[in-house]
């Protein structure tokens, strides 16, 4: 931008740093304003200790009898073998004395056999959920779009044969094309069962007969040929005997004096072949002399031959024979074969059908061995597959109950196992002491200890919590009559389920499960009376239970950071900070799991003008006063 010569400049510079100046100082006097704040507010604090609690697990109801003469009773278990008893008849016991010994070693087996199950259990598991996960990924089978038939094409009219077919092929069968040689061989139709005569062969290989100096040739010759037509009778017949001394003869004076002008005696006779050459000779000649050593022998007059009107050339040359559907050579070929004179070879050539190469094997090669892979497409309509599905999530909810099942089995065989080990649960006698056989027959305890001293409360406990509730716990029972609570320790847990259950739970447990007797005696029993009826509420621990901190929600916060208190600093102001939760119990109370807060700091209710980062602790000085020397953050001063 161009200024005019007389623009103020230094005008315009004085008021931008004036503007900055005073945007500056009202930035400074919020901020002041703002710390001036918190350093005045003053915000109540309390200790993390009286407004959080700890969980030591859930809690489950039931109900049960107050007795004062208890009897611990133990009754014969075939799955399991005593292998020491300590007590006799009549010995007096305390709570804690052994009684028996049980064989660890069929135990031990017991537990490694239940371990085995759940595995079991769990693999079944995990295929049901890998087919659930492919039935899910399967794409429903679609019914094709059958197309519109389409009018058949009108066809193509096949040209007539043109060739001659030919049952058998001799040195005068004509070939339908070809000039004989390997780049263009002759080419014959011919029939399956076709047949080549020895005189084919003969011109194939080029091999001349021997004897053939009558015959007329192929080419054109000046001498004469004989019409047979003139004098079917008058044609000499030469009679070439197998003896090697018989001379040839002819009958001129047997038959009539022919018409023709071709005398009989001058007619060539062929030279026999002596039988005597044969061995002297080999190779090419033996084949030659061998083919024609065949004579004539059904004598009588020859039968005159008409000339053919085409005869093969001499050879060698290259012949191929094919075979085509409906016996045209204009349709397709079915099989062939040819042949090379020079090469006295045959090479087929029929036609093969070569398969695709286009076809794609699944990989398998990493596949699992617990899923059947589908290599082609899926047969299920969207319905099958639907229940299917819903089959495969049944199935796998049964399993998911079974695995539970073994889990509990193998937690009760654990628990035998450590409980191999049979002490006294009262104070008492030995009132009775038989024999395993004899208790077994009858179905009653072959040890039987009655206690006289004390109460002690019967009731059942539900099989899930089997292995979170032991001996030595504490449960609270409180009465009906008198209203009062009493403290007991649990003593014994049976081994064997009830045959029934009367007992009420508050809904925490399943109902449908088995229940397991156990007993516990009440050390201060002031007010019970024998068969007093009680409510019973067991406390069983955590599979995590801990020392972890459950802070009342209500003094946590969160913004964009995350969740935060305001928990007293070392200069006894709030300051925000930023701790890390976990799960929430009885809708009131936030599990604290990170290091940052412990049950001795303070903290301040994070709503309200005074909640403000910076502000300093209400009464942290009397607060110290009445803690005797502990100051806001629980430390000693």
């Amino acid at each position: 931008m161009n200024l005019p010569a007389n623009f103020p400049l230094k005008k315009v510079m004085i008021t931008v740093v004036s503007v900055v100046i005073v945007i500056a100082l009202i930035i400074t006097g919020v901020a002041v304003a703002v710390n001036g704040k918190a350093a005045n507010a003053t915000v109540d604090v309390e200790q993390v200790s009286n407004i959080s609690t700890q969980y030591w697990g859930d809690q489950s109801s039931t109900y049960g009898n107050a007795t004062s003469d208890f009897v611990q009773e133990l009754y014969p278990d075939k799955e399991k073998a005593i292998s020491k008893i300590f007590v006799k008849e009549g010995d007096t016991v305390k709570i804690g004395d052994t009684l028996l010994q049980y064989d660890t070693t069929k135990l031990q087996l017991k537990v490694e056999s239940k371990e085995l199950e759940e595995k079991k259990k769990k693999y079944e598991l995990e295929q049901a959920e890998k087919e659930l996960t492919k039935l899910q990924n399967t794409a429903p089978y679609v019914e094709p779009v059958i197309p519109e038939p389409k009018p058949e094409p009108t066809p193509t009219p096949v040209p007539e044969s043109q060739a001659e077919l030919y049952t058998e092929i001799t040195e005068h069968s004509k070939p339908f094309k070809g000039a004989g040689t390997e780049e263009d061989p002759y080419v014959f139709l011919c029939t399956e069962d076709a047949v080549l005569t020895k005189g084919f062969l003969l011109k194939l290989l080029g091999v001349t007969d021997p004897r053939a100096t009558p015959t007329p040739t192929p080419t054109p010759s000046a001498e004469p040929t004989v019409q047979p037509s003139e004098a079917p009778t008058a044609t000499p017949q030469p009679t070439v005997t197998p003896e090697p001394t018989a001379e040839p003869t002819t009958a001129p004076t047997e038959a009539p004096t022919p018409a023709p002008p071709i005398e009989p005696t001058e007619a060539p006779t062929p030279a026999p072949i002596e039988p005597t050459e044969v061995p002297t000779v080999s190779g090419m000649a033996w084949f030659k002399q061998m083919t024609f050593i065949k004579t004539n022998e059904t004598g009588g007059e020859s039968v005159p031959t008409p000339e053919p009107d085409f005869t093969l050339p001499d050879g060698p040359f290259v012949a191929r024979f094919e075979v085509h559907e409906q016996d045209n050579e204009n349709l397709p070929l079915v099989k062939g074969w040819q042949m090379d004179g020079d090469k006295i070879s045959a090479g087929f050539f029929n036609e093969v059908i070569s398969e695709p190469d286009d076809i794609q094997m699944p990989d398998l090669s990493n596949a699992d061995p617990g899923i059947s892979y589908d290599t082609g497409g899926s047969m299920y309509t969207a319905e099958e597959l639907q229940q299917m599905i819903a089959d495969k999530k049944q199935q796998i909810q049964d399993l998911k109950l079974n695995v539970k099942q073994a889990a509990h089995d193998l937690e009760k065989a654990k628990l035998d196992l450590e409980n191999a080990t049979i002490k006294s649960t009262v104070n008492g006698v030995v009132k009775s002491l038989t024999d395993l056989d004899t208790a077994m027959s009858t179905s009653s305890p072959f040890l039987v200890v009655s206690g006289g001293d004390g109460f002690y409360i019967t009731a059942s406990l539900n099989e899930s919590l089997l292995g979170k509730v032991h001996v030595g716990d504490t449960v609270m029972a409180s009465s009906w009559e008198n209203g009062q609570m009493y403290e007991a320790e649990i003593v014994q847990i049976s081994d064997f389920p009830n045959d029934n259950s009367n007992y009420y739970y508050d809904g925490s447990s399943n109902p449908n499960s088995s229940t397991y007797q156990f007993t516990a005696r009440i050390a201060d029993a002031d007010g019970l009376k024998n068969g007093m009826g009680l409510d019973i509420t067991l406390k069983a621990a955590s599979d995590n239970a801990s020392n972890a901190i459950y802070l009342f929600k209500a003094y946590i916060r969160s913004d964009d950071g995350g969740k935060y208190v305001l928990k007293v600093g070392d200069d006894n102001r709030v300051h925000k900070t930023y701790i890390k939760t976990g799960k929430t119990i009885y809708n009131q109370y936030l599990e604290i799991k990170s290091d940052t807060l412990t049950e001795e700091d303070y903290v301040a209710f994070p709503y309200g003008t005074s909640a403000i980062d910076g502000a300093k602790a209400n009464d942290m000085e009397e607060n110290t006063d009445e803690n005797d020397g502990i100051d806001a953050r629980g430390l000693d001063a």
